[in-house]
């Protein structure tokens, strides 16, 4: 946020990160983007908050305030909606008089609800917000931003507290009222050619040429909340937009269209990729679009363009199936026809698919759904045989069907068997409960993101778990907690809002399948209850396998027990049994050294390794070595402890800062008392060792639970042999472990 502080802000915009565990920053949104560029076109003073690392929720609201806002607006999604919340309640907390309103799509779904239930939120913007917040803000600085004295009764698309009630103004429906005008979005100026969010961003961002949706899908809302109107950007402007980027533009970035379907109006996107071939533009896109959308000509355009990737939407392959949602047709369940749209809806994704690949699209794409109302198993699979057949498909993203409220099936759900359950009684988590077994059953293909997405998430929980080598530039807080417990409890929730970044992942780690099975809603509910700063939360268990012990995931999209296992743990005599062994993949394997013994073999290892004239091809050219749970022992400072990344919680409600490490305080504690703590053992151990005197204290990060190994075996082997640079290299190599296949 480039904003001195002191002066005033009319508006600072804020997009908190959630949900999915990439996304742990604060980044810029594309929504809000256009809102700032049309404010400061009439003169308001608007700015997005950016945070590009891990920050707490004491630092982060430290850091919206002294902007000096008069006015903190929340982008909020389902995924976000917690962190939103745990945010806005600060800043009023802090600084009541703040203005707090919030928009986005959980707004526009949920707004009396959420007025109802959050006292601190002052306003709600429902649907596009460009005009709608220009009128706000107007209204506003006639009342000198008093918010009490601020008349919004006629400002369409709000939805407001007033003295005890929430009133609930008609919608706006700007765009759909005005789609009937060329280009009416050309009136609100570009986010990225007004400087709002910086060009290298935008493949990030992404771009868009167009807004609203024109079909009947009765699974989304896009086309409810658009009244199925199309509002677009001159091709002129696209163009503009495009060649701005294209400087940014370098190998390996791709600029999305985030158009609901780029080709929904096909001689437009014609129009377009002409354009940009004419004005020789070089840069990478993808979209998504609908093959019936789309033609040859329109493909040929498109790779001529610079699309390199295209996803093709089909949901399911039976034409029924399609009528009931509505895809091609409007929504019947009981057909007026014979299906002869969606037959050849599936007749033509074929064709599209294998055209697109044949001409060198790098990636064809789709998506399907399981859990489709009225769908059986037998219908379900033959989706998945669909995408299966169709080779030049490269992959698909296999989605649960999933009500949500706003959308044209939320009053019509219960005919077909589904229920909704409401965590909390907050409809903004809300749970389909389908009516059979079919998503639990269904194939998953090779081809299903769903590999790459566990496989990314396996990656990440191994690296947290294995205490791997990670950055942290500020301090005050923790970016992980792994919590050993069946239970998460209220005492707890509050405690991480302390000391866990926003959006942190939780590791929680629950004794057995059954306990996890038994526990695991409960403790989702009281996240949700008690405003966790983090739904990152990844929901293992414990389970034997002969002298192995595994960490395991539950998820509906997975088949067989070697799919859910997350990590196997062993001690280092299997890995050095099992080195040379090509059966034994060590990918996913974690070393915990058991006994001194066992601690001795290890350092015995690396310090042979020290021996290599080229380490690093050494290491690279040997099959992949486990993730080493003791290895930053001896390591100068690339320990946990003293990055303090990383806090282990037991059911006991200890707190320790490696697996083994010394008690260093109790759940609730700060964070300050936390790290004094350790700071007060390190010391005293130091004493006790005569660490200022020592012969390795250049190189011996004096760790203070040096487990399995006593104090004397330690300080024995860390005077008698540095091994501190094969150890900072192994755990270095770890990095390289999420691009092995």
């Amino acid at each position: 946020m480039n904003k001195i502080s002191g002066e005033k802000l009319d508006c600072a915009f804020i997009f908190p990160p959630g949900g999915g565990f990439e996304s742990n920053f604060f980044f810029y949104n594309i929504g809000s983007a256009y809102i700032i560029s049309f404010l400061r076109q009439h003169g308001y003073k608007a700015e997005q908050y950016v945070c590009r690392e891990h920050i707490n929720l004491e630092n982060c609201v430290k850091e919206i305030i002294i902007t000096n806002p008069r006015v903190v607006g929340f982008t909020v999604f389902n995924t976000n909606f917690l962190t939103s919340i745990l945010i806005a309640r600060q800043i009023r907390a802090i600084s009541p008089k703040i203005i707090i309103v919030f928009g986005g799509p959980a707004a526009t779904s949920y707004s009396e609800f959420i007025l109802n239930r959050y006292p601190f939120i002052d306003a709600c913007f429902r649907n596009e917000g460009e005009e709608t917040f220009l009128q706000f803000l107007s209204r506003l600085t006639e009342s000198k931003f008093d918010f009490v004295k601020t008349d919004l009764g006629n400002i369409k698309g709000v939805t407001y507290r007033y003295e005890d009630s929430v009133i609930i103004n008609p919608d706006s429906n700007i765009l759909a009222e005005n789609s009937i005008f060329q280009d009416y979005l050309d009136k609100y100026p570009s986010p990225y050619l007004s400087g709002i969010i910086p060009g290298a961003d935008a493949f990030t961002t992404g771009l868009l040429t167009a807004r609203g949706c024109n079909q009947h899908c009765i699974y989304c809302n896009c086309a409810v909340l658009s009244k199925r109107k199309i509002t677009t950007h001159s091709v002129e402007r696209v163009i503009s937009e495009l060649d701005y980027l294209s400087g940014y533009s370098d190998e390996g970035r791709v600029l999305n269209f985030y158009d609901d379907a780029f080709s929904l109006i096909q001689q437009r996107a014609k129009t377009i990729c002409k354009t940009i071939i004419e004005n020789r533009i070089r840069i990478s896109l993808s979209c998504i679009t609908r093959c019936d959308c789309a033609d040859e000509e329109l493909l040929d355009l498109m790779k001529e363009a610079g699309f390199i990737s295209i996803a093709f939407s089909l949901e399911s392959a039976t034409p029924k199936i399609l009528r009931i949602i509505g895809k091609v047709h409007k929504a019947e369940d009981n057909p007026s026809d014979a299906l002869e749209k969606e037959t050849m809806f599936i007749e033509k994704f074929g064709k599209m698919t294998a055209y697109a690949k044949k001409i060198g699209i790098r990636k064809v794409f789709s998506s399907v759904m399981t859990g489709l109302p009225g769908e059986t198993l037998e219908e379900a699979n033959k989706t998945i045989e669909k995408i299966d057949s169709c080779h030049d498909i490269d992959s698909y993203s296999q989605n649960l069907f999933t009500i949500y409220h706003g959308t044209p099936l939320y009053d019509t759900y219960r005919k077909y068997g589904y229920k909704v359950d409401f965590p909390d009684n907050n409809p903004v988590f809300s749970r389909t409960i389908y009516p059979d077994d079919v998503v639990y059953k269904v194939k998953i293909s090779s081809k299903s993101q769903f590999h790459e997405t566990q496989k990314s998430l396996h990656n990440s929980t191994l690296r947290i778990l294995s205490l791997a080598h990670e950055k942290n530039c500020k301090k005050g807080w923790f970016n992980n907690v792994i919590l050993f417990s069946d239970t998460a409890d209220r005492d707890f929730v509050d405690w991480l809002k302390m000391i866990l970044a926003i959006n942190g992942t939780i590791i929680q780690i629950y004794s057995d399948e059954t306990a996890l099975s038994g526990n695991s809603d409960k403790n989702h509910e009281n996240y949700i209850r008690y405003c966790t700063p983090s739904l990152n939360i990844r929901d293992c268990y414990l389970e034997r396998d002969g002298n192995l012990l595994l960490v395991c995931y539950r998820s509906p999209l997975l088949r067989s027990v070697k799919e859910k296992i997350v990590m196997k743990i062993c001690d280092f005599k299997h890995v050095k049994t099992n080195l040379t062994n090509p059966e034994v993949d060590f990918i996913k394997v974690m070393c915990k050294e058991s006994d001194s013994n066992d601690a001795g073999l290890a350092y015995t290892y690396f310090s042979e390794v020290k021996k290599e004239k080229d380490l690093f091809n050494y290491l690279i050219n040997k099959k992949p070595f486990p993730y080493f749970a003791n290895l930053c022992k001896w390591t100068k400072d690339l320990a946990n402890c003293s990055e303090k990344n990383t806090l282990f919680v037991n059911d006991r409600s200890e707190v320790r800062l490696c697996w083994y490490g010394q008690n260093i305080g109790k759940a609730g504690q700060t964070y300050n008392t936390l790290i004094k703590n350790f700071e007060y053992y390190q010391q005293m151990i130091s004493e006790q060792r005569k660490c200022n005197i020592c012969n390795a204290k250049d190189h011996c990060n004096k760790c203070i639970s040096p487990f399995p190994l006593s104090d004397e075996e330690f300080c024995s082997r860390q005077i008698g042999n540095d091994i501190s640079s094969v150890a900072e290299l192994y755990r270095s190599v770890d990095a390289f472990k999420q691009y092995i296949r």
